[in-house]
């Protein structure tokens, strides 16, 4: 029979829409997967994809050898499905999604622990600012950062942890300006704001009292990287309202502060952090076992005063 891994691999090409995503996927060397699929157009003796400098297209063959190829590759990742709930403990690949922020501080230690106690397994990390495609992109668990339930029918939800979050500033920023008392006066200090594609993500503000404050102000800064955002209020760029665990050494250490005064009743809004994963029948064993092993850890540090 001639050699079905390379159909899998030109399904992995189409999926990801060229050879250097599917490489990364795969855990191969880009010229090695584009010989492979190449070897395959030889034996099939016809040419499955249009190449150019930026993306990959499908030929008119191509598009038919894919709908088989599609199907090949569920199938194989159904049986490796079946098998991993007769295994007794995790191994193989696990895949993970989540922002670079929440991967490099709360994740990798996390991780680091799980691997300790599975060294069978492994574990891909697609640390992205944008919301990952778990269907599409094959993740067996994406981390999220959310402030309400997420509506979508094809993923199971589980909260994992609420995030605190605080309205930093630099020390020396707020005793120029002094501390706010009400979200209003945000925009004189300068606002730097979470980016989203359609502009800086809305920032509501909340009081004991159930008043709430929407934020419609000019930033002075966006990114979409939490961690910049960081950076930036460190630098005295303005206020932004940042995790609080990513702040704890900091605010102890007095460079950073809360931009609210002592006794103002005004605060960010909760957010918390979410695990999606594919439809019940695609949560294998390894990864209700990381979840499982995970929420306690991730819950430590993202509520850490």
């Amino acid at each position: 029979m001639e050699r079905l891994e390379d159909l899998l691999f030109f399904a992995e090409v189409v999926e990801h829409a060229g050879f250097s995503a599917a490489a990364r996927s795969l855990g191969l060397p880009r010229s090695k997967l584009s010989r492979r699929i190449a070897e395959l157009e030889a034996r099939m003796g016809v040419r499955l994809l249009q190449r150019n400098t930026r993306r990959v297209s499908l030929t008119p063959a191509g598009e038919a050898v894919y709908d088989h190829a599609r199907a090949i590759a569920h199938e194989a990742r159904e049986a490796f499905n079946v098998a991993t709930k007769f295994t007794d403990e995790p191994r193989g690949l696990l895949r993970v999604a989540s922002s670079p922020t929440i991967a490099a501080n709360a994740l990798m230690p996390v991780i680091a622990a799980f691997l300790a106690r599975y060294p069978a397994l492994r574990v891909l990390v697609n640390a992205a600012d944008q919301s990952t495609d778990v269907i599409g992109e094959r993740v067996d668990l994406a981390f999220r950062v959310a402030s309400a339930p997420l509506d979508d029918s094809s993923l199971v939800m589980r909260t994992v942890s609420a995030m605190p979050m605080v309205l930093a500033a630099s020390a020396a920023l707020v005793a120029a300006h002094g501390p706010l008392t009400h979200p209003e006066q945000i925009a004189a200090l300068g606002w730097i704001a979470l980016a989203s594609q359609d502009g800086p993500r809305s920032l509501r503000f909340v009081r004991p009292d159930d008043d709430d404050y929407m934020l419609r102000a000019v930033p002075r800064l966006m990114c979409a990287n939490m961690q910049v955002l960081h950076s930036a209020v460190t630098a005295g760029l303005g206020v932004a309202a940042l995790p609080r665990y990513l702040c704890t050494d900091l605010l102890a250490s007095g460079k950073l502060v809360d931009a609210f005064a002592p006794d103002s009743p005004w605060r960010p809004d909760a957010s918390f952090v979410v695990a999606l994963m594919p439809n019940r029948q695609g949560i294998t064993l390894t990864t209700r076992v990381f979840l499982e092993f995970a929420t306690p850890m991730l819950e430590q540090i993202l509520t850490r005063a």
